[in-house]
């Protein structure tokens, strides 16, 4: 072998071993990534599970407290079986924001959100319990009383008349004082309720950058946002409060898409079913806010007027309108 051959064969060697060793170094390095990946996956792993047994922990522990307010009356077991059906949604949704969102600050603020209305059901029910316990103490000694006058006055005809009178009485200030009962729950219920001051209705082109261009041709339009001002509210409490947008189009037609946000609620006061386009949340500290909610548009929209309502509380607490060339 001459010598020229020698040297071609040692620095074909010596190109194979630095190729090994960057090979082998870019192995290690690989799987010091790896490992480092993996164990920050199996510590929010950690975390997850954490709030999930937190959730499960309170949601269980809220069930309990609602089946012992449990007993005979069938109206106040039917209001607890809606309440358990509204904690299973708050529920669902956080079971959403811990597996699918991975929001847990979030997830734990829902926690304990749900933990105070468990316990707000749990005070509402003793209350009516406490209530219904009196009414029926009430109508026991009624109805003893119904009995000593008829034995009394069995045979008198102006006797029969004074007790026929006495129920018919007793039944008229029952309705009356159960439709009062169900004004006042209106009542505060729209005293909670957050209106409206001003509010403003624009379109946007939204462009792939995310910047916003102001458009009124409904063609060019892919974005619609409401901005809207609250009124002072000292009544209601203060902390993060939930509006609905309702966009109805010329036709009439609510802009509605389910898979997008939209949803339905209850007009408190004349219970009837409301769709809505887009929900917000805003932190009210009981003084005027500022807000806006947006709702990004996948169809085609009409040209004409449209208009707009916000809803809080299950009331509508502002309208107006906008127009698309």
């Amino acid at each position: 072998m001459t010598s020229k051959s020698k040297n071609n064969l040692s620095a074909i060697a010596i190109i194979a071993i630095i190729a090994l060793l960057g090979l082998n170094g870019y192995q290690w390095f690989s799987n010091s990534q790896l490992k480092t990946q993996n164990i920050r996956q199996e510590t929010e792993l950690v975390e997850l599970e954490k709030v999930q047994a937190e959730l499960e922990q309170d949601y269980t522990a809220a069930l309990e407290g609602l089946e012992d307010m449990r007993g005979d009356n069938n109206e106040l077991n039917s209001l607890i079986e809606s309440q358990k059906a509204e904690l299973k949604s708050q529920k669902d949704k956080i079971n959403g924001l811990i597996w699918t969102k991975r929001e847990l600050n979030k997830a734990k603020e829902e926690i304990a959100n749900m933990n105070s209305q468990a316990a707000q059901y749990v005070a509402e029910l003793a209350k009516l319990r406490d209530e219904n316990a009196t009414l029926m103490a009430s109508n026991s000694q009624l109805k003893e009383q119904n009995s000593s006058l008829n034995s009394q006055y069995l045979n008198e005809q102006s006797a029969k008349r004074e007790i026929e009178e006495a129920r018919a009485v007793l039944a008229a200030e029952k309705e009356r004082l159960a439709k009062t009962n169900e004004v006042l729950d209106t009542k505060v219920d729209m005293a909670n309720a957050i209106k409206i001051n001003f509010m403003k209705v624009q379109g946007y082109q939204l462009k792939d950058s995310g910047k916003k261009k102001k458009k009124s041709r409904a063609k060019n339009i892919n974005l619609i946002e409401v901005c809207f001002t609250t009124e002072t509210n000292l009544v209601t409490p203060a902390g993060k409060k939930e509006f609905q947008v309702r966009l109805i189009d010329p036709l009439g037609e609510t802009i509605y898409r389910e898979d997008m946000g939209s949803g339905i609620l209850t007009n408190k006061l004349d219970n009837t079913q409301v769709r809505y386009t887009s929900t917000g949340l805003m932190e009210y500290n009981n003084e005027d806010t500022e807000g806006c909610i947006s709702w990004k548009v996948n169809d085609s929209l009409r040209k004409g007027m449209y208009d707009v309502e916000i809803y809080n509380n299950g009331f509508q607490v502002g309208r107006g309108n906008y127009k698309m060339k």
